[in-house]
């Protein structure tokens, strides 16, 4: 038997997908905002970092609930 249950399993592979999401979209945000000619960066780069958080909760609790489906 695994140490690991599968929603704890989905919820590990939901956080390494969290976190990477979260990584490359703060990477954006930091880009944008520093970019001359767009349009108000200030205000979409704080809709990405936004974006950014939501990823980083929505992943691990979804795989928290999606791991036990793909083990039935």
């Amino acid at each position: 038997m695994s140490p690991l249950s599968p929603a704890l399993t989905g919820a590990l592979i939901g956080a390494v997908i969290g976190i990477t999401g979260y990584i490359g979209l703060r990477v954006l945000a930091n880009r944008i905002e520093t970019m001359p000619d767009a349009k108000d960066p200030q205000t979409s780069a704080k809709a990405i970092r936004i974006a950014a958080l939501i990823d980083l909760v929505i992943f691990p609790v979804a795989g928290f609930f999606v791991g036990p489906m793909l083990v039935k």
